[in-house]
């Protein structure tokens, strides 16, 4: 059987696994800074995309992938499955689902499942691993659609911001709470919750990361696969994983930047944290 796993510009990886039935695809959502449009593909320049992002005094946002690019991954392989940044942030779970149905009314016999991460960068990223884990197990499509749905009930996502500035400009914080976190040089701690919203656990101003690894461990985190996004905070992210492996020696830890999408979001020295809640059955 052959497959393919598309994600959307919600997950930040760059380097796919290999595996010889799977094919990979990216379905890049657009980032509108003022009156430029960035497509969050791999030729992307993050550099000159935060560089005018930083600048812009007027409005920003997100655009989600059309139904046609999904419908055109989707097409590639006879199973498909595809995972989105949350859909409380984005359209691109509607989209994925919309060119689903159309593909099925074309094609009836297409295995196509289409998952809402409820979440954003690393934990797309955790997620795609134990997909393509289970793939290679050789289960049945039926059988890693119940494992994947089930795996997710058991992973998280925890973050770090030092600044709201685009969620203020999108209207998804208030305008005094984003500028006292500027102003004082307050890190936000915050989980995506269960229904996908960014939840504020913590305002800190000092010992922030090791809030951070205290949240997730109080989230059930017990050593599990783990993957760290930094925006331009790659200290940071060692750092951090520094103080997990004083508390979990052998946790395995992968770090990576984010795309401009998390970016977007994380700006500046966020760090965003993916991880197992406990080892999957």
């Amino acid at each position: 059987m052959n497959y393919v796993i598309v994600v959307d510009s919600g997950c930040d990886l760059v380097n796919f696994p290999e595996c010889e039935n799977i094919i990979f695809e990216r379905a890049p959502l657009t980032v509108r800074v003022g009156v430029k449009e960035y497509i969050d593909d791999f030729n992307l320049d993050i550099d000159g995309f935060m560089n005018d992002m930083q600048n812009c005094t007027t409005t920003t946002g997100s655009a989600a992938p059309s139904p046609d690019v999904w419908y055109k991954a989707y097409k590639k392989a006879d199973n498909a499955f595809a995972i989105t940044i949350t859909s409380s942030l984005s359209g691109s779970y509607g989209s994925a689902v919309t060119a689903k149905n159309m593909l099925l009314e074309e094609a009836p016999d297409k295995n196509i499942h289409v998952i809402d991460s409820l979440s954003a960068g690393p934990e797309l990223t955790v997620l795609l691993y134990k997909l393509t884990e289970y793939i290679k197990e050789g289960l049945s499509f039926e059988e890693i659609t119940r494992k994947i749905t089930a795996y997710k009930e058991n992973t998280g996502l925890g973050f770090m911001l030092e600044s709201l500035d685009n969620f203020v400009r999108n209207g998804r914080v208030n305008k005094y709470v984003g500028k006292i976190t500027g102003v004082l040089g307050i890190r936000i701690i915050g989980r995506a919750s269960a229904d996908g919203q960014l939840e504020v656990v913590h305002k800190s101003r000092g010992k922030y990361l090791e809030q951070l690894v205290n949240m997730i461990i109080n989230d059930g985190y017990k050593g599990g696969r783990l993957v760290i996004a930094h925006c331009y905070n790659r200290e940071g992210a060692d750092k951090l994983s520094e103080l997990l492996k004083e508390r979990f020696k052998d946790c395995p830890v992968e770090i990576m930047p984010t795309s401009a999408l998390c970016s977007y979001y994380a700006e500046n020295h966020g760090l965003l944290i993916g991880y197992e809640k406990c080892s999957p059955a």
